[in-house]
């Protein structure tokens, strides 16, 4: 099965990848550690994070942390071979 997105809006800044694995009690490959943490809005203190549908259950919002998601990542290709 394919990963899920998760954003995370953090105000007092980016979490780390190990932070999000020890905060929410994450498994080995649970998180795509290379995918790590993506700024999405800087003004908005929101990050995306990849996980696998089971891990996405363990993610749940907190006094600090905003969870919005999971949300699909679909594989991206083109409709037609390239020129």
């Amino acid at each position: 099965m394919s990963k899920v997105m998760l954003t995370i809006r953090a105000p007092e800044g980016a979490p780390t990848v190990p932070e999000i694995v020890s905060r929410y009690g994450l498994q080995p490959g649970e998180i795509d550690e290379q995918f790590g943490v993506i700024g999405i809005d800087p003004k908005d203190h929101a990050y995306t994070i990849l996980v696998e549908p089971s891990a996405a259950q363990k993610i749940q919002p907190d006094k600090k942390w905003e969870i919005s998601g999971p949300f699909s990542n679909p594989k991206i290709e083109p409709f037609w071979p390239p020129q």
